[in-house]
């Protein structure tokens, strides 16, 4: 008898250590599964690796964050300092991530044509003149400063507005978008390019609208 009770006891505390084992599992699960949300390289994100400007060719060196929320630094080549990012974001739906985007219905100022046909306003202001624009779902606006364009007003724009059709930039189909970008390299990340996707913000800064604008139209999308 006491030999069959020792018998039992064994099997009870294997079957003890199967159930236990069976209940650890999927923790073990949940682990990996918060790790492979991580993001450490480039090639995880919608990000281009590699960007050549106007006048600068920048470098993606570094991504961190999760598949919802990340960003990737950009710099330039030679040197170690930041001079874009891209950052992707979840939001818990589309009219949080609406919020996010700075997108320009209508504008005061006097209306002009850009060379491609474009209608757009132009007010000058403090220094600096501001064209601004619609097309599809996106809103454009370049900032130049006045002795920059005294002779021609909409030159820079001009330039931007090429620069996005020829890049295709404002052709993605999104939710909504925004572009705004200086004609000089700004010391903080000025330059902007932001596009909503349902509840999902994408947003380019960077010193120089050019690569600013090359990343963004570069960069995958879902």
């Amino acid at each position: 008898m006491n030999f069959k009770r020792k018998i039992q006891l064994g099997i009870a505390s294997a079957t003890g250590i199967l159930v236990v084992g069976l209940f650890a599992a999927p923790s073990v699960t949940n682990v990996l599964h918060a790790a492979s949300d991580t993001v450490t390289s480039v090639s995880q994100t919608a990000a281009p690796t590699t960007v050549k400007g106007t006048d600068q060719t920048v470098k993606a060196t570094a991504a961190s964050g999760t598949k919802g929320n990340y960003s990737v630094k950009y710099t330039k080549a030679g040197t170690s300092s930041t001079t874009a990012t891209y950052r992707q974001t979840d939001y818990n739906n589309s009219s949080d991530a609406s919020k996010q985007v700075s997108a320009v219905a209508d504008t005061q100022g006097d209306s002009v044509k850009l060379s491609s046909g474009t209608s757009a306003t132009v007010q000058g202001t403090m220094g600096k003149v501001y064209v601004h624009w619609n097309t599809g779902s996106w809103s454009v606006t370049t900032i130049a400063n006045t002795q920059d364009v005294a002779t021609n007003p909409t030159k820079f724009a001009n330039q931007v507005n090429t620069q996005l059709q020829k890049q295709d930039l404002t052709a993605k189909n999104v939710t909504s978008g925004s572009v705004t970008v200086y004609d000089t390299a700004q010391n903080g990340q000025a330059n902007s390019v932001e596009w909503q996707n349902g509840a999902q913000v994408s947003k380019v800064q960077g010193q120089q609208a050019n690569t600013v604008i090359k990343i963004a139209a570069q960069a995958k999308t879902n």
